[in-house]
């Protein structure tokens, strides 16, 4: 049985709301109660299923996919009793803030974007206050890289993530697995070079390893912690064209250039972060269950797959674009694009 429209109805609200996106604020939209709204949550892995089935038929036909990791702090900080929700450290705010953190895995061929799983990472207060084990960062990693395999088991797949996700573990887990990984490195790290131990920072000491003219990186073979790896030495010039150098870390021998553009497909992952939250109310969730919470996460990155199929559909240059092609349009109108969308990719309720 096709998905009804009833499953693809809350994340067109979603699109839809404006302002506080509270189940009563909705359910206005379609003259409902806000229990009615939310009894349309469905639970999450129902969200994932569609989405993972248009990530397959999207890029069935690539040779190579990315798997883009992230987390991002899904902000509650006017609550102090909504279950699972702990303190964690704002960077853009530079302190600590009652929130959920929250891993984002995508798919990506470097144009498009599909979110395919979440998964929360609690903070240590939360963890200490209860007897439930949970699974750490590097087994949420872990669990995200499988599913990917398991969507795409004939192509290639290459890792992207950021510095969070450079462990010991997770590193020696993808060279058991013969993934490859490009992550980025930070330069507080020691590698042994050439037999030496050297900060990695100082690489640029060393004669011939900073890029300089028309260069801009440079890879080397390095151990880390008895690991073959391949660091590359990156130039990046800001738009006020001020230079900068970042290291990035990688399992496989390739180019220099092809480790920078691999590596910049995770870009596409902060996109999808930056999206859900301005535009389709990723953080407006205000259930004090954490199991309806993330049911609502998991329908608002089903909106962004949909918005996502807008795009290409429609033409257009991105998926902000897209949304602000759907906000014209009336729920009924988006219901009923959308369930054919389902029914033109053939998207089965398992």
């Amino acid at each position: 049985m096709l998905y009804s429209s009833t499953a693809i109805t809350y994340s067109v609200l979603t699109i839809l709301s404006r302002g506080k996106r509270s189940f009563e604020q909705m359910g206005l939209l379609i003259g409902r109660s806000g229990d009615t709204v939310k009894r349309l949550l469905h639970p999450a892995q129902s969200s994932f299923a569609i989405t993972r089935n248009i990530c397959q038929s999207i890029f069935e036909k690539e040779k190579t996919v990315y798997v883009g990791i992230d987390d991002t702090l899904l902000r509650k900080i006017y609550s102090q009793f909504m279950q699972g929700a702990g303190m964690f450290f704002d960077t853009k705010i530079g302190r600590r803030i009652m929130a959920y953190k929250l891993a984002i895995c995508m798919i990506t061929n470097g144009k498009i974007a599909i979110p395919i799983d979440c998964a929360y990472m609690f903070s240590k207060e939360v963890l200490d206050s209860i007897e439930e084990k949970f699974p750490s960062k590097d087994d949420i990693a872990k669990s995200f890289v499988q599913t990917a395999r398991k969507l795409f088991a004939d192509a290639k797949i290459i890792i992207v993530v950021d510095g969070l996700y450079v462990s010991v573990e997770f590193i020696r887990w993808c060279r058991s697995e013969k993934l490859k990984l490009e992550a980025r490195m930070a330069s507080n790290r020691v590698v042994e070079y050439k037999g030496e131990k050297i900060r990695v920072s100082n690489l640029l000491k060393l004669k011939g390893l900073h890029p300089i003219g028309r260069q801009m990186a440079r890879s080397i073979s390095v151990k880390w912690h008895t690991m073959d790896l391949e660091l590359t030495i990156v130039r990046r010039f800001d738009k006020n064209d001020k230079e900068s150098i970042v290291f990035q870390i990688a399992t496989y021998k390739a180019r220099p250039r092809d480790h920078v553009l691999n590596y910049a497909k995770r870009w596409k992952i902060e996109m999808i972060n930056r999206t859900t939250k301005q535009k389709i109310g990723l953080e407006e969730c205000y259930s004090r269950k954490l199991e309806t919470q993330h049911r609502h996460v998991a329908a608002v990155l089903l909106a962004y797959t949909f918005a996502q199929l807008e795009r290409i559909k429609s033409g257009l240059d991105s998926v902000e674009q897209a949304l602000r092609l759907c906000e014209r349009k009336s729920v009924k109108f988006l219901i009923d694009r959308f369930t054919r969308f389902s029914k033109h990719f053939c998207y089965f309720d398992a």
